[in-house]
């Protein structure tokens, strides 16, 4: 594998598409309904490092001495009674071990059961009793990695994937860390991309957060991956590195300072007038075309279904909070995803006009029971963890948005029950947890460029 850097000369409105298809061929392990794999796509070469590993270095080897170990073995023997060929070692403490052994070695293909701290299971080759090239391995939350290693190290192009098989993060290890450009992508977000420090961690004053939309960024400091503060920038180019890692380029730096603010019940940020720029691409505010209703949210151009479209942040609810006596009081109150199952987001009266908060603009959504888009959950680098809406179906440029209240029959404004009383409509049961955008779809590549043969 080498470590070379290849630019990529792309129109600018295109390297969102780029980078999106990328990122999608980096999501396929095997596991998606189609059963693809990253190998089949020729245009990524992964592999092992060519540089030498440090002998110091941790591994994650839960055998690494079998002298020190009891346990029964099954399996051929050589003259001198090694392990050679086929065999299997069970462990005193039920862990096991299946591969191919050689005059004592491992040397061939393993798999291994665990319960050794932090591991469950590990598959992969075995050369001089050390992991060496491609190798899965699992721990014990269910979140595993695919990575190269090399004389028992991870050493080379890795992918991690959470429990439910997501990928999680990108990179290039070296003695087992991270080295150069690395990406980390947030489920129910965008991703968080740079060159790691020297301890192995997206932190620096040139760290990324990109938006879903692949050219929409937030460039500045970051810490462990979360922001502290950045500017605006856009995505404008790429290069590949080691063959198998796309870097992105930005545009320089610009506007105000974008700061993680996290609401409280008293607080929500300290620039209400400053737009997030991801929602001042996707849409806009205008009068509702609803009667009775004042402002909507309107689509600034064609979009897509699955779709993010905007954020919904507001001052934080404790779980026992008292509720208003009348509806219109409680008409901006929704679920609080980080704050869950009974916390609950408002937005204060001060904020409910745009004149006085556009920081985010999910709450001009209106209601319909023939809705466009939906609420679901978004790890914003700004808010933190809100809910925010996404389309059910392609939007055609200025198309009001609407989502489905839900309010329980039941119990709800007369309004609601008026609207529900003049039409004939799908009787939908209460959420009793909200999705991210993963959630609703697989987010498989286009298949032209996979390798047939």
């Amino acid at each position: 594998m080498e470590n070379k850097s290849v630019v990529i000369v792309t129109n600018p409105e295109k390297i969102s598409q780029n980078l999106d298809q990328w990122l999608r061929k980096m999501r396929c392990n095997g596991f998606n309904e189609k059963g693809i794999t990253l190998e089949q796509f020729q245009d990524i070469n992964v592999g092992v490092l060519a540089e030498n590993v440090r002998s110091d270095t941790p591994c994650y080897e839960p055998f690494p001495d079998m002298k020190n170990e009891k346990f029964v073995y099954e399996g051929d023997r050589d003259n001198n009674d090694r392990f050679h060929g086929s065999g299997s070692v069970e462990f005193e403490d039920g862990s096991t071990m299946t591969g191919c052994w050689y005059h004592g070695q491992c040397m061939g293909h393993f798999t291994i059961v665990t319960e050794r701290p932090d591991l469950t299971y590990i598959q992969g080759e075995y050369m001089d009793d050390k992991m060496e090239g491609k190798m899965k391995v699992k721990f014990n939350d269910d979140a595993w990695i695919e990575g190269y290693f090399k004389d028992g190290i991870l050493h080379g192009f890795c992918r991690g994937f959470s429990a439910k098989n997501r990928l999680n993060f990108i990179g290039i290890y070296a003695n087992g860390k991270p080295i150069g450009t690395y990406w980390k992508i947030i489920e129910g977000g965008g991703c968080i991309v740079g060159r790691v420090d020297k301890e192995g961690t997206l932190s620096g004053p040139d760290i990324a957060y990109i938006y879903p939309d692949f050219r929409t960024a937030l460039v500045g400091d970051f810490v462990a991956g979360v922001l502290s503060c950045g500017q605006h920038c856009s995505v404008i180019g790429a290069t590949m590195e080691s063959g198998c890692l796309m870097a992105p380029v930005f545009s320089e730096k610009k506007g105000p300072l974008f700061k993680r603010e996290i609401s409280t019940d008293i607080f929500v940020t300290i620039s209400p007038t400053l737009q997030d720029p991801y929602e001042t691409n996707t849409i806009k505010v205008r009068a509702s075309k609803v009667p009775g209703a004042s402002e909507g949210l309107f689509a600034r151009s064609d979009v897509k279904k699955d779709t993010i479209l905007a954020f919904y942040n507001g001052i934080k609810l404790p779980a026992d909070y008292e509720e208003e006596d009348t509806w219109e009081a409680n008409a901006y109150k929704i679920f609080d995803p980080a704050n869950q199952p009974d916390g609950a987001l408002d937005i204060l009266e001060k904020h409910q006009s745009t004149s006085g908060y556009s920081a985010s603009l999910a709450h001009k959504t209106n209601h319909s029971f023939d809705p466009n888009s939906q609420f679901l959950l978004f790890e914003h680098p700004r808010w933190g963890l809100v809910p925010c809406i996404a389309s059910t179906r392609d939007i055609v440029a200025c198309e009001e948005i609407f989502v489905r209240y839900g309010y329980d029959l039941d119990l709800c404004p007369d309004w609601y029950a008026q609207a529900w009383n003049k039409g004939s409509y799908e009787v939908i049961k209460a959420k009793d947890r909200y999705f991210t955008i993963d959630d609703m779809t697989e987010q498989l590549p286009n298949m032209e460029n996979i390798d047939k043969t």
